[in-house]
């Protein structure tokens, strides 16, 4: 399918800004293609990141599922989406269904660790203390910090974590959110 030009620059803009460099030599798509399969556990080419960025030839349009991989590298859980809110070309969707992996806090057991991760590279690791409290045990790029506590009903990939009585040092308890673009990119449950 073909995109306009200006869209595809803004992603890829979007990708090097994350990646906190440009995307111009052979061991930068290298880097690259090993940095999207670490944060979303998905895969993009060399060669198609080559294609997309003009570093070789080849065929003129980009799948649509290529580009989703890259918005989710971003932080936006699809191209549309990342259109819709960069670009400004589609109407935004006040509500729909959520198809997703969700974990339940039911479903983990006291004592287990959740490690959540989003973008651009947040990620804490979480001991459910059961009936939905979780304790920070680690914390990496977030305004959530080790020592910190909060009450979730679930995780659910793609889509934000908001969060009942996140308590942060001597402030009362607040409602927070992590990932509020782009959601969640990856749930790992470890069990005790």
């Amino acid at each position: 399918m073909t995109f306009k030009q200006e869209y595809l620059d803004r992603l890829k803009a979007a990708v090097e800004q994350s990646m906190m460099r440009k995307v111009e030599h052979a061991s930068d798509f290298e880097a690259l293609y090993s940095e999207i399969q670490y944060r979303t556990n998905e895969i993009v080419g060399t060669s198609t990141l080559k294609r997309l960025w003009g570093y070789i030839g080849g065929y003129k349009t980009t799948r649509i599922p290529t580009l989703d991989v890259l918005c989710r590298f971003v932080g936006y859980p699809d191209w549309h989406t990342f259109v819709a809110e960069c670009c400004g070309e589609a109407e935004e969707l006040t509500s729909c269904r959520v198809v997703a992996s969700t974990l339940e806090y039911s479903d983990i057991k006291t004592g287990a660790h959740v490690r959540i991760e989003w973008n651009p590279v947040r990620e804490l690791c979480l001991l459910h203390e059961g009936e939905g409290w979780f304790d920070v045990l680690e914390a990496k790029n977030s305004k959530v910090k080790v020592g910190n506590r909060f009450h979730c009903e679930r995780f659910t990939i793609g889509q934000p974590l908001y969060v009942d009585h996140l308590s942060q040092e001597n402030e009362p308890p607040v409602l927070f959110v992590m990932g509020r673009k782009g959601g969640l990119t990856k749930i790992t449950l470890e069990e005790p």
